[in-house]
């Protein structure tokens, strides 16, 4: 029996409901009056009204009046007459008191989840200890297509930033790269997956995705309008159940709200979802007969046979479901019931890796030292794409910051983080391995030396199976099913090439003394064969592939990770150590003698020193070094922290030789200590800053042997006069500058070099945005002085030539072109399809105008687009200004006019002076060629012109209807190295002045595409001048 309060609540409640849809007004509102709870005048009123709503609204004005008593009275009345009306508003009642509770339960539910998982503990957190999920959580690269097996390859092999670059390849939509929060969006067909499998490495982030997913929904930042439950289900929980267990026991949550949690589940199913966390961790199979499965809630089973259920979408089939393995346990999950979409977590891309180091360290300067750190070491910062390795390089580097180390000083070696690596997923990532971590790591060693051996990283089951005997709960392998014709093969690999040389080298350590000092003699055996010159061998066969195993053993061989390895009761031979101290000697010796080994084994020699870190024994071998020739070996960040390291335990160093090394401002800094303490430096750096040009000027200190290659930067004005200035106090022998401006307190100082350095200076080189190149020989007092090679503006030009005037120097063996780039390396005379425009022809006249007062010069190279009597004029109007100038080679990239070869012939020539003239000349008599659209018809013939006194001779170099003309005269051959030798073009840029491979055959030039190197068909002939240069 309801009370009439309650009854009351209801007709108030319901009130508007009741107006609009109750019927029987009258009989009821007769009921009311026979029982006096309603005047005559009241029934009257309602009687009166013209709808049944107007008639309720008259009711209602009496039930406010009358109280609870008389609403009590009419919602019994209300039941008699209008039943199913007051079922439907009471079952509404239910239906929001349920949605109530509902809200209540998930609102409860999020409030725990959202204690459990805002936080979380780390591999080596003392009790009490946390940090937040958020502070650690960076999002993994996931990609949902299946790699072929050369693209697998791609991945293990690569290396530093190429390894970056192949995961920016496979982020993108090619490789169906996603985000969490899109695995249950349609796919592109429009179908919905219910069931995602998550497959990743060891360390990759599995579990910590889970979390992030957990803590994120709670937070009402993921999933919000998807589900309203997810659960998280950890199979390394799962597997401590005992006893029968139903899906809500296995739930583990508050056992007070089950019965409503399960309501929940019953009811909107679809709105629900599973995190299954390290299935390949469960020790129990989910094979399982179907007809013994649960398909309720509340069934209790075993937990094998429970979550065996729920996987294979017995119970609660409407659900989502995300499934977390290591690849190696796919094949357990082929009892799940399809469809299922496949994802791949890759771990870190570069982007991650920085955003990983960013949330570690609360100070940025930390983080980005820490990250610009690792990113040196290419090993290492590869390694970092697995995030476990990313967590042990940032605890290390804390512990330093926290002990005020100075990062720069501390740089862990990549063997040290490596055996860190093992040791977590060892002690952190197994489970009921069955066999000892010993044991393991002599079968990885043994698969990996395989490998090594035969070049290989993709292994099939049978040769995993001989040296593992259940890959499937390793944590350092990776499964990989591909296809094969009409079948699939299943193949493992590591995760890395890395850690496949990292346990070759392991694995002879983990041998016997005697069995460890034979394998070792075996493989230092094969290095030898290689790169030595007495034991020659092709280049694609030298054994460079072994040459990280055995950095790797010196590695090893490091105090803190033998002590590190013996709490693990593995000990180090003492033969093996002997045996690599006296190859590493002998290999520096070796490299004293000849240029191949030094080329191929000098860097690795430094590398396993730094691996090394035994400072003793560094010095040792570094004081056997007078002199340091790196020139021709890139060098990258890691390169350049390991050649410091060595070079601060040389006693001194005589000279140290830095070209061709690929040098930047970034890996230039990290040198500089070592800059002080040679006595002779070869160096080339480019991309410097004004500012980094200041550094470098302290670091190299006075009284040093410089050759100095700056060519590929841009230093201001100011700068490069500071630059200059600083030189005097130096002994120059070679020096190249870019310059963005050239002043003429530029100019002035560039001479007060030349002054200064007289007598060590060879070579110097100005290079400005200017398309003028100048090379010529200055002489003072008729003593050599320096060569100059300048590419700059006309007026920077002349200014240098009246600071050249000004300070009592004269040019000889004068080659003067001009290109229509500002571009040193652009050819050294212009081109547009060969053809040389009549702008470049003033600036020819300007530059030779602007020889005039050189009056010293004795031989000039010029080029000019043809042979015009202006030309001719200026040409002997420079030989009278001139009266020292006894060779002038004018080629001319267009025709000979008659009016200028005239016009020479004619003039008053000194008869010391010889003129050569080369280019081509029209043979018929009347309507001569002269336009550029002529020079292929075959009255044009390359010629030789030789104007010497009174004589005039012509040399026909080739007949225009000869085949194979070109199109243009050729000259000298392409002098890109800017030096004006006249040697042939240096394109491989080895500085050896090889004709040009622009192949990369290692053949002489071969233009006409034939690839049996031999020369072109461009004319040439080898008339001299008087020793400025070559014609041809």
């Amino acid at each position: 029996m309801e009370s009439s309060e309650h009854s009351a609540q209801f007709v108030d409640k319901y009130r508007s409901d009741l107006i609009q849809r109750v019927t029987m007004v009258m009989p009821i509102a007769e009921d009311l009056l026979s029982q006096n709870m309603i005047h005559e005048e009241v029934y009257s009123n309602i009687s009166a009204a013209r709808t049944n709503q107007d008639k309720m609204r008259e009711l209602f004005t009496a039930l406010h009046s009358g109280g609870n008593k008389v609403k009590s009275t009419f919602l019994s009345m209300l039941r008699e007459h209008e039943p199913n009306l007051v079922q439907d508003l009471e079952f509404h009642i239910k239906q929001g008191d349920q949605r109530e509770n509902n809200s209540t339960i998930r609102l409860n539910y999020k409030e725990f989840i959202r204690g459990e998982y805002a936080t979380v503990q780390e591999y080596n957190s003392l009790p009490g200890e946390h940090v937040k999920l958020d502070d650690r959580y960076t999002e993994p690269l996931i990609i949902q297509k299946h790699r072929q097996q050369r693209e697998r390859e791609e991945e293990i092999r690569s290396r530093g930033q190429n390894f970056y670059q192949v995961m920016d390849q496979r982020d993108s939509e090619t490789y169906k790269s996603t985000k969490v929060e899109r695995l249950f969006d349609p796919d592109e067909h429009g179908d919905i997956q219910r069931t995602v499998i998550l497959q990743g490495h060891s360390g990759t982030g599995k579990s910590f995705t889970t979390q992030k997913i957990m803590s994120d929904w709670a937070f009402g930042r993921l999933y919000e309008d998807r589900f309203d439950f997810v659960f998280h289900l950890r199979c390394r929980e799962l597997n401590k159940a005992t006893g029968n267990k139903s899906v809500i026991d296995l739930l583990n949550y508050n056992q007070s709200s089950s019965s409503m949690i399960k309501h929940v589940l019953c009811q909107s199913p679809e709105r629900v979802l599973f995190l299954v966390d390290g299935f390949d961790e469960l020790k129990f199979s989910l094979d399982v007969p179907k007809d013994s499965l649960p398909r309720d809630l509340w069934t209790q089973c075993s937990p094998e046979v429970t979550l065996s259920g729920l996987i294979r979408r017995q119970i609660l089939p409407e659900s989502f479901m995300l499934v977390t393995t290591r690849s190696t346990a796919l094949e357990k999950l082929k009892v799940v019931k399809h469809p299922v979409r496949y994802a791949e977590i890759l771990g870190f891309s570069e982007e991650g890796v920085k955003v990983y180091f960013e949330k570690f360290f609360k100070q940025k300067q930390h983080s980005h030292q820490a990250y610009d750190s690792v990113r040196k070491n290419e090993t290492l910062f590869t390694a970092c794409f697995i995030p476990v390795i990313c967590w042990i390089i940032c605890t290390v580097y804390r512990e330093q910051f926290d002990e005020g180390t100075e990062m720069i000083q501390s740089l862990e070696t990549t063997t040290s983080i490596f055996v860190e690596f093992v040791d977590t997923l060892l002690k952190h990532h197994c489970q009921d391995l069955g066999q000892s971590a010993l044991t393991i790591l002599q079968g990885l060693g043994k698969l990996a030396e395989k490998g090594m051996e035969e070049q290989q990283v993709l292994f099939d089951h049978d040769s995993v199976s001989q040296t593992v005997s259940d890959p499937s709960k390793v944590p350092f392998l990776c499964k990989v099913l591909q296809k094969k014709r009409v079948s699939q093969t299943t193949m493992y690999s590591f995760m890395h090439l890395s850690f496949q040389e990292f346990f070759t080298a392991l694995s002879y350590v983990l041998l016997g003394d005697e069995e460890a000092q034979g394998k070792v003699r075996e493989l230092l055996s094969k290095v030898r064969r290689g790169p030595y010159p007495f034991h020659p061998l092709p280049f694609h066969l030298l054994p460079f592939h072994l040459l990280p195993i055995v950095q790797f053993l010196f590695g090893i061989l490091n105090k803190d990770v033998v002590k590190r390895l013996e709490e693990k009761h593995i000990s180090c031979s003492q033969g093996i150590w002997t045996q690599l101290k006296h190859f590493i000697l002998e290999v520096i010796e070796k490299g004293k003698e000849d240029q191949i080994v030094r080329r191929t084994m000098q860097l690795f020699t430094f590398h396993c020193l730094y691996e090394l870190h035994a400072d003793d024994f560094v010095k040792e071998a570094m004081d056997t070094y007078t002199d340091i020739n790196m020139s021709g070996s890139p060098l990258k960040k890691t390169d350049c922290w390991v050649l410091m390291y060595c070079l601060q335990h040389c006693k001194s160093i005589e000279c140290l030789e830095l070209s061709g090394c690929n040098l930047t401002a970034e890996s230039m800094k990290i040198l500089l200590p070592a800059l002080q303490k040679c006595k002779a430096l070869v160096l080339e750096v480019d991309d410097l800053a004004d500012d980094d040009l200041d550094d470098l000027l302290t670091a190299l200190g006075e009284g040093k042997s410089l050759e100095l290659d700056l060519s590929e930067n841009n230093f201001s004005d100011e700068k490069v006069q500071d630059l200059l200035v600083a030189l005097t106090k130096h002994k120059p022998r070679n020096v190249e500058i870019g310059v963005k401006s050239i002043t003429s307190n530029t100019a002035d100082k560039f001479m007060f070099l030349i002054s200064k350095a007289h007598a060590d200076l060879d070579l110097i080189k100005l290079h400005s945005c200017g398309n003028v190149f100048l090379s010529g020989q200055l002489q003072k007092d008729g003593v050599r002085a320096p060569q100059i090679v300048l590419w700059i503006k006309v007026p920077e030009m002349k200014m240098i030539c009246d600071s050249i005037r000004t300070s009592g120097y004269r040019l000889t063996g004068v080659q003067l072109r001009v290109s229509r780039w500002a571009d040193k390396y652009a050819l050294p005379y212009p081109t547009d399809n060969w053809r040389v425009t009549p702008e470049w022809d003033e600036h020819a006249d300007e530059l030779i105008s602007l020889l005039h007062s050189q009056t010293s010069l004795e031989g000039i190279d010029l080029l000019v687009s043809s042979l015009t009597e202006r030309c001719a004029a200026s040409i002997v109007s420079l030989s009278q200004a001139c009266f020292n100038l006894k060779d002038i080679i004018l080629q001319v990239n267009g025709f000979l006019l008659e009016e200028g070869i005239q016009c020479l012939r004619e003039s008053k020539r000194r008869p010391d002076c010889q003129l050569l003239l080369l280019g081509r000349r029209c043979t018929k008599l009347a309507d001569q060629c002269s336009e550029e659209k002529d020079m292929r018809l075959s009255c044009n013939d390359n010629v030789l012109l030789a104007l010497h006194g009174e004589s005039f001779i012509e040399i026909v170099l080739r007949h225009g209807n000869e085949s194979g003309i070109d199109d243009t005269w050729n000259g000298n051959e392409s002098d890109s190295d800017g030096t004006g030798n006249g040697n042939e073009s240096d394109s491989d840029g080895t500085g050896n002045g090889n004709e040009s491979d622009s192949d990369g055959t290692g053949n002489e030039n071969d233009s006409d595409a034939t690839g049996n190197g031999k020369e072109s068909n461009r004319p040439r002939d080898d008339i001299k001048c008087k020793g400025c240069c070559v014609v041809g």
